[in-house]
């Protein structure tokens, strides 16, 4: 790893950047591989990409407008995603049209190829080339009022109750499309 490079660490099965180290020199390595099997056995290792960052929410086949999200430290951690006001929220994001409209087909196809269901959230990084690089899709994303989705949703039109709806209505389909009988009332 070049000086110059910078990593980051982080173990496969955990969210919200438990056990996540970035790692500025080779040094660093052992710790950060330390701190990231505390919270399982696949570590993965990955170039920290500088830029803006941006999620897109999935309902179903639907890309909702981009939140970008922009930390007070500098960097997306636990406690700027979890402690109020340690970051700001875009939404939707400042980008030209034409940019914005390809990361929403880019957050649909990464959800897509991953025979994703229902409601997943797509994360980027957009570095200063404009170069859209696909973090990772959630399958399992925030619901709370202040989540990221709920926060897209309300930008397409959509309240919190109509997100729950819809989630309920896309496992409905999902279940029927598997042929498993579902009583709804």
């Amino acid at each position: 790893m070049p000086s110059s490079t910078i990593h980051l660490v982080k173990p496969n099965e955990e969210g919200s950047t438990f056990g996540l180290t970035i790692v500025h020199e080779w040094a660093a390595l052992p710790a950060a591989f330390t701190e990231a099997a505390r919270y399982g056995n696949e570590i993965l290792i990955e170039a920290f990409i500088e830029g803006r960052e941006l999620t897109v929410a999935v309902m179903g086949n639907r890309a909702l407008p981009i939140v970008e999200i922009r930390p007070k430290s500098g960097f997306y951690d636990y406690e700027a995603k979890y402690t109020a006001g340690r970051s700001e929220y875009f939404c939707p994001a400042d980008l030209p049209e034409p940019l914005a409209e390809q990361i929403r087909e880019l957050g649909l196809k990464a959800s897509q190829v991953l025979d994703c269901r229902g409601v997943t959230r797509v994360d980027f990084r957009l570095d200063a080339r404009d170069r859209a690089w696909c973090l990772e899709v959630n399958t399992i994303p925030g619901m709370t009022p202040t989540s990221l989705v709920p926060m897209a949703a309300k930008a397409a039109g959509l309240s919190y109750e109509d997100v729950v709806q819809r989630m309920l209505d896309l496992a409905i389909e999902e279940a029927r499309r598997r042929r498993l009988v579902v009583a709804r009332p």
